[in-house]
């Protein structure tokens, strides 16, 4: 039976049955009713606030490791207001509202903070010092030997123009001795620091900091000032009147929606100033909450308040990062969820004997309307699949539960879609229909790498203006990554103006080979083609070269359970990167090693190079320059 004459038949034998208890029915489901479809909602409120706290934290993580990452960073170990370095942290300052500062500290002693001066009052203002009108501050330590010299900061204004200047006594400051430095560069990834008072300004901070990833040690700091990320953070409040509480196992309160408040009297503690804490809750509703909490997660509870208003409250414990775990807190009202069910059931009341007698036609409408909502609501569960983009707006549905599963499977549909541009599509893809597995290791195959790589990108990125060259950098990764794609590579990463590709997994390829030289060719076509648009427009040439060798790797998942990455280990990762550097001793573009050569020299014409000893490698490796694929019918061989 269909959808519809099962719900029509179904909601008529239980009419018969039931007519005569209707009414009272409604009395006495009225409140379980009212709690399924409250915890229901705040279930998905939950979920949803949930996942932008998370997306949130995982942007800034991502930030983060991109400063590590970045060439301005790297590029040099004593930088200045006036460097390249500093505008990048300026830049990053002013698209993330709610971070205090961005700094670097390097292994000879060297520190160079950028500080957002906009919205610092009072106390906290006059410990920076400088210009009112100052917008950022530009702080540099710096150490000779055991010795550390007198600080100097910069006040800048909103241009990074310099207005000011003052100079500090040595106050032994020492970022090579600081938490966020030590346990950085001790882990060797990004993580997330507890809670703290702030060396300077004295107020709670969570700091990110991440090790550079380059030639030299230093370690990228970045950090978030609870004060301002309650009073800015959007998801601090929720629905109508919902909000968050969130602390983390120490008890210290990170954000919450009277944080400045909170942190004033714990800074007038008599016994020193002090993070503000969930004991300072104490009669509260948050606080009898966390008192009752029984340590699970997700922990659920309905209550009643001095203000006999009824109460929802879920607790739940989250990863705000590698290293720092957080008890996240939602109350709402159940009026913010129950108002509407109210409402309905007394118009229920009235109606009920009409509705009785229209109930025959109205279930088949009823019905009727379900069964599409439904199908459609099926139909784009199934588009998940295929991650197509999503409709403009949800399936809606004037039943709860229907409108929050037309909601989540939109957000679904986004997300995959959205992870899809995050993480290569056929890996995207196997995750879902289960045919790539989750869990951390590999299998051994044979792959063909590609490794590119731009001429003199240090020097280009030396000159260039840091948002502009990461706009060029873009648009040429992303003709790159076309013709990657079309040749059914999978794109690795992105190394800093490098691309990483292998062919043969996910999807077995059995020419795989020739589909990495086909590419190689068509990607050296397409920046020729994207550098013609670089010189109309004024911009530096990026002339890449690249290196193609294959054999067995290790395919799979590496990383932790946490954050993994679909990669490839093994030789032939090396040598493919060792091939592309050897285009500049050879003054080739694609070189090939004589592995591919052997499987692909009958549709690819190719030159012999040299026979070499790669760097970091033992055996002879015969090396062709790869030129063009022959036209059908060619006579198979190589230029020699």
């Amino acid at each position: 039976m269909s959808f519809r004459l099962t719900l029509t038949a179904s909601v008529m034998l239980m009419l018969c049955l039931l007519a005569g208890l209707l009414l009272f029915v409604q009395f006495r489901t009225l409140d379980l009713a009212v709690d399924d479809s409250a915890t229901s909602t705040m279930e998905a409120a939950s979920k949803n606030t949930m996942s932008l706290l998370q997306y949130q934290v995982e942007m800034l993580s991502r930030a983060t490791r991109t400063l590590a990452f970045s060439p301005a960073i790297i590029g040099s170990d004593e930088p200045d207001e006036a460097s390249p370095s500093a505008a990048l942290m300026r830049n990053n300052l002013v698209q993330w509202p709610a971070l205090d500062s961005i700094y670097v500290g390097y292994d000879n002693g060297h520190w160079l903070q950028v500080q957002r001066l906009a919205g610092l009052k009072g106390e906290q203002r006059d410990r920076v010092g400088g210009p009112p009108e100052a917008a950022f501050a530009v702080t540099m330590t710096h150490w000779k030997g055991a010795r550390e010299m007198p600080t100097t900061r910069v006040f800048q204004d909103a241009a990074g123009n310099p207005i000011g200047q003052i100079e500090i006594p040595p106050r032994g400051y020492d970022a090579r001795q600081r938490d966020w430095y030590l346990n950085a560069q001790k882990a060797g990834q990004l993580i997330t620091s507890a809670p703290y008072l702030s060396f300077n300004l004295r107020v709670p901070m969570i700091t990110l900091s991440a090790p550079i990833q380059g030639p030299g040690s230093g370690v990228v700091g970045v950090d978030l000032k609870l004060d301002v990320y309650s009073d800015s953070a959007p998801i601090l409040h929720f629905g109508k009147s919902g909000h968050l509480v969130i602390f983390d196992a120490n008890q210290a309160v990170i954000a919450h929606r009277d944080y400045a408040a909170m942190f004033a009297r714990s800074s007038a503690d008599p016994a020193g100033a002090r993070l503000p804490s969930a004991h300072d809750l104490k009669g509260s509703l948050e606080g009898k909450v966390i008192a009752d909490w029984d340590k699970t997660s997700p922990y659920w509870r309905k209550l009643s308040w001095s203000d006999h208003k009824e109460y929802f409250a879920r607790l739940e414990t989250i990863a705000l990062g590698p290293t720092l775990a957080a008890n996240v807190l939602l109350i709402a009202p159940e009026d913010d969820f129950a108002l509407g069910i109210r409402d309905l059931n007394r118009r229920a009341k009235l109606l009920a004997l009409i509705a009785c007698c229209l109930f025959v036609p109205a279930a088949w409408i009823f019905g009727t309307h379900m069964s599409k909502t439904v199908k459609a609501i099926t139909v784009e569960a199934d588009r998940l699949q295929t991650m197509a983009p999503p409709p403009d707006r949800p399936i809606g549905s004037f039943v709860t539960e229907l409108e929050t599963l037309g909601r989540t499977i939109h957000k679904s549909q986004r997300a995959i879609r959205s992870f899809s541009r995050l993480a290569p599509r056929e890996i995207v893809r196997g995750v879902l229909d289960n045919s790539i597995s989750t869990e951390l290791g590999g299998t051994r195959q044979e792959i063909t790498t590609l490794f590119t790589d731009v001429r003199g990108f240090t020097t280009i990125a030396e000159a260039a203006d840091p948002d502009t060259l990461m706009q060029q950098t873009s648009r040429y990764f992303s003709a790159l990554t076309d013709v990657i794609l079309s040749q059914g590579g999978t794109v690795d990463k992105f190394i800093g103006d490098a691309v990483m590709a292998f062919w043969n997994a996910p999807n077995p390829q059995a020419d795989h080979c020739e589909r990495a030289c086909r590419a190689a060719l068509q990607a050296k076509a397409a920046n020729e083609a994207i550098n013609l648009q670089f010189d109309a427009e004024g911009l530096p040439s990026f002339h890449t070269r690249f290196g193609i060798h294959a054999g067995e790797a290790v395919v799979g998942n590496l990383g932790s359970s946490e954050r993994m990455n679909y990669t490839a280990l093994g030789n032939v990762v090396n040598l493919a990167a060792r091939l592309e550097g050897l285009n500049k001793d050879y003054g080739t573009q694609i070189l090939v090693s004589d592995a591919v050569y052997a499987r692909i020299k009958h549709r690819f014409c190719c030159r012999f190079v040299d026979t070499v000893v790669a760097k970091g490698m033992a055996a002879e490796t015969r090396i062709y320059e790869l030129l063009e694929e022959k036209a059908d019918g060619a006579i198979n061989g190589s230029i020699h």
